[in-house]
């Protein structure tokens, strides 16, 4: 079994995120969920949560590649205008390699999880266009019908 180390809010540190007040927890390098966070008083439970479930075993620290596919089984089993944004995002990235997905967003569209997947996606540009067709077939579905 893994052992982890649970957060307080005394752990989050201010930093700069183009222009935009952000919060990480100092000792932690790794993006996870409450990690960035826009509020640390929201981010706690999100981290703490996160990190028990990674010392009971259940959901190992996944690769980048890995973390991909979490964001797009959220996206294709949740269907909400946010899973629908994120799906956008990385069908733009998939369709026209030569574009990113950048950290500069509104972060008023999105709520966790989908902030914190959001915020992710802009560290695997490299990882959308190897996505398999299917899944891309399937993001698309959720799109359909909708203005995105």
């Amino acid at each position: 079994m893994p052992v982890v180390r649970l957060a307080k809010l005394e752990d989050y540190e201010a930093f700069d995120l183009l222009g935009r007040a952000m919060y990480r927890i100092r000792w932690h390098e790794q993006m996870c969920p409450g990690n960035p966070t826009d509020d640390p008083s929201e981010g706690l439970p999100l981290f703490n949560e996160w990190q028990c479930t990674v010392a009971a075993g259940k959901q190992d620290q996944l690769d980048p590649g890995a973390r991909l596919d979490l964001i797009t089984a959220w996206c294709i089993s949740n269907n909400t205008a946010e899973a629908a944004l994120l799906a956008v995002e990385i069908l733009n990235k998939y369709k026209g390699n030569d574009s990113n997905i950048s950290l500069e967003f509104n972060a008023s569209d999105f709520s966790e999880p989908a902030l914190g997947f959001r915020y992710e996606l802009a560290f695997l540009n490299s990882y959308v266009s190897k996505l398999p067709a299917s899944v891309i077939l399937q993001l698309q579905n959720i799109c359909k019908g909708g203005d995105q």
